[in-house]
Order: C-alpha cells, then sequence, then structure tokens
C-alpha cells in the first residue's frame, strides 16, 4: 500500500439508512417525542400515594369536632341572660382588671 499526499473520498452515504427527512421534519419527531416522554413522566391517580402522619389525622380529627360545634353557645347565653335579669349576675371588677393588664402586656411584649 503506498501513501501518498491523495486523500480518497469514500461514499458512505450509500451505506446509511436512506431517509428524506427534511429538517423541520426532524424537529417536529423530536417535539413529539419530548411529549411523549413528559406525558409518561406525569404522574397518574394510580402513581399517587399520599401518607398522612397520625399528627396530621390528630388535628384533622380535632378541627372536625371544633368546626361541628356551634359558634353560640347557647346554653351558656340564656344561663347568663336569666342571671342578669334576676340580678344574680355580679362582677368581679378585680378579676376584669387583672385580666386587662395580662392581655395589655402579653400584646407589649
Amino acid at each position: 500500500m503506498k501513501i501518498d499526499g491523495e486523500m480518497n473520498h469514500y461514499e458512505i452515504s450509500k451505506y446509511l439508512p436512506q431517509s428524506e427527512s427534511k429538517p423541520t421534519e426532524r424537529v417536529d419527531e423530536k417535539r413529539l417525542a419530548d411529549e411523549q416522554i413528559s406525558k409518561a413522566n406525569e404522574p397518574t391517580e394510580q402513581d399517587t400515594i399520599v401518607n398522612i402522619s397520625k399528627e396530621t389525622q390528630e388535628a384533622q380529627r380535632i378541627k372536625e369536632i371544633i368546626s361541628s360545634e356551634p359558634d353560640i353557645r347557647e346554653d351558656k347565653v340564656s344561663e347568663l341572660k336569666e342571671r342578669i335579669e334576676s340580678g344574680r349576675y355580679t362582677i368581679d371588677y378585680d378579676r376584669v382588671a387583672e385580666k386587662l393588664i395580662q392581655e395589655s402586656l402579653k400584646d407589649l411584649l
């Protein structure tokens, strides 16, 4: 074999698969393939698993109990109305003042 400065050009394209795809067709094919991959990676209802901790379950149960209670406790309201109307309701002014001071200090801190 003799090596000289000449390069032999071989036509390798005849050994490659013959596809006449245009550049825009290749882009469209890639886009479709990407969409199929992204759809395959999306979770389905069957793939979704949710684990709820016991603390969260307990908090949910407490929330349901609280929400089932009425906003106004009619028994307390009627008892206080009766005591006020009969004159048996007395106000402990010292206790009220103490609570006001405690709440004011909480707000300041």
